[in-house]
């Protein structure tokens, strides 16, 4: 599913690399890593409303079909977590080798 913002935004990350003097293949690789974080998103937002319908039909049948579904729900949370985690590398290890120290604290949990 496209987003209307979303040309916009791809047009901004090149720009910025351009005037920002990063390097334009790591603003490329984090685009293309949001773009698959968003459609691991979409996904679950498929899968909640599907729970949802089949909860609200109380047939047993969609009920069953549930289990399946949140475990699917689950492991794409997992799977976004991730996906986060090698983000926040990325751009931690893109400004680090541009001269950047990435802000210090990146990757920290309280």
């Amino acid at each position: 599913m496209k987003r209307n913002g979303d040309t916009k935004r791809r047009r901004n990350v090149a720009e910025e690399a351009e005037h920002g003097g990063e390097d334009p293949a790591m603003w490329e690789n984090l685009d293309r890593n949001f773009r698959q974080v968003q459609s691991v998103l979409d996904r679950n937002r498929s899968l909640i409303q599907q729970v949802n319908d089949n909860h609200q039909s109380r047939m047993a049948d969609n009920m069953s079909k549930n289990v399946a579904l949140i475990q699917e729900l689950n492991g794409n949370i997992s799977k976004v977590v991730n996906m986060y985690s090698d983000l926040n590398t990325s751009f931690a290890s893109g400004f680090g080798k541009n001269g950047h120290d990435g802000g210090g604290a990146a990757g920290t949990r309280a």
